[in-house]
């Protein structure tokens, strides 16, 4: 292994580590609703695709199976944002 991929893998890591501290606190803070919703789910998409470019090796991968993976994480975070959010902004 290259020093620069032990080091992209090891920034890939901490991020993830950071990221999911700032979802536990969010979600231990007592924000409520769209707040809280919005950044625990957006901390996921980019863990998601950190684990996705990084670990699973998909940087490496043709543009085509990016897209496909990128549009799958997309729509298992979009829906379960959009569910929560939809009765919030309705009323």
């Amino acid at each position: 292994m290259r020093q620069t991929n032990a080091r992209r893998i090891t920034r890939a890591w901490g991020l993830l580590v950071l990221l999911t501290l700032l979802s536990l606190g969010a979600g231990h803070s007592g924000w409520t609703g769209l707040t809280a919703n919005t950044l625990i789910l957006a901390a996921a998409f980019a863990k998601g695709r950190w684990m996705m470019m990084d670990f699973l090796k998909l940087r490496d991968a043709s543009a085509g199976w990016q897209v496909l993976f990128l549009c799958w994480l997309a729509l298992v975070t979009i829906i379960p944002w959009a569910t929560a959010t939809l009765p919030l902004l309705l009323g």
